[in-house]
């Protein structure tokens, strides 16, 4: 099973078991994509260590650790990272929020991070790569930027593009109750609901278009992760960690 329930959260999977271009497959309970971790209870606390993690790399802003820290950044045995991938320095900023709210459809607003976040995205990537034990990554809802950090290393390892638009896809099913909390708010509050669906989806289409970005801004996302500052070596040993060469 990809999904994982940890009691406290959601949209919790593992990214093992995805084949790559060459025919090997990614290793189970090394990478695991994941929802907010504000409110995982002891037991959740227990499960995520039973599985093998020993490392969670978050990647809210600073003033969303502060509003709703993150559980794991004080459990023994486990080494936690706040690492934005947007941060407060620019989601703070007008002129950032007014950039990147000018876009028509969703990936529009993910390639606007990928130009604009390449130092916060090769730390991340860098991180995830040093990490040790199994690893979660996580934002709030586990889709937006837990699914552009999710494409980018399954992608580094030649996972299809296909498998990575459904890997994203899976979120709409798993975070289903969060969205209908979000969209009686954004209805009292007289929102552009079109929008909003459109915000709050996950379909794989979104994910393709991204990554066809990818390819044609950068050469895909190789280049990308490279003219980020992730070195060759670094992509090396991200795939050694990932992938399941010899097994």
């Amino acid at each position: 099973m990809r999904h994982l329930t940890i009691e406290g959260s959601y949209n919790v999977r593992d990214l093992g078991g995805l084949v790559t271009h060459d025919g090997y497959t990614t290793r189970w309970q090394t990478l695991i994509r994941a929802g907010n971790l504000d409110k995982v209870s002891a037991a959740g606390c227990q499960y995520v260590m039973d599985y093998g993690v020993r490392t969670v790399i978050d990647l809210r802003d600073e003033w969303e650790i502060e509003a709703y820290p993150n559980v794991f950044a004080s459990v023994s045995g486990i080494h936690y990272a706040n690492i934005p991938l947007i941060g407060d320095r620019y989601s703070q900023d007008e002129a950032w929020t007014t950039a990147s709210e000018g876009y028509t459809h969703l990936h529009e607003l993910y390639a606007y991070y990928l130009d604009n976040c390449q130092p916060q995205i090769a730390a991340i990537v860098r991180a995830l790569t040093a990490s040790s034990g199994g690893t979660i990554f996580h934002c709030y809802a586990g889709k937006d930027r837990t699914g552009l950090i999710a494409a980018l290393v399954l992608g580094s390892v030649g996972t299809a593009e296909d498998a990575i638009a459904e890997d994203y896809s899976q979120t709409g099913d798993q975070i289903v109750s969060l969205v209908t909390e979000w969209r009686a708010y954004a209805a009292a509050r007289e929102y552009d609901m079109a929008k909003f669906e459109q915000d709050v989806s996950a379909a794989p289409q979104t994910m393709l278009d991204t990554l066809r970005y990818l390819t044609t801004r950068y050469g895909g996302v190789v280049p990308y992760l490279l003219s980020s500052g992730v070195t060759e070596a670094e992509l090396t040993s991200l795939r050694q960690r990932l992938v399941a060469i010899d097994e």
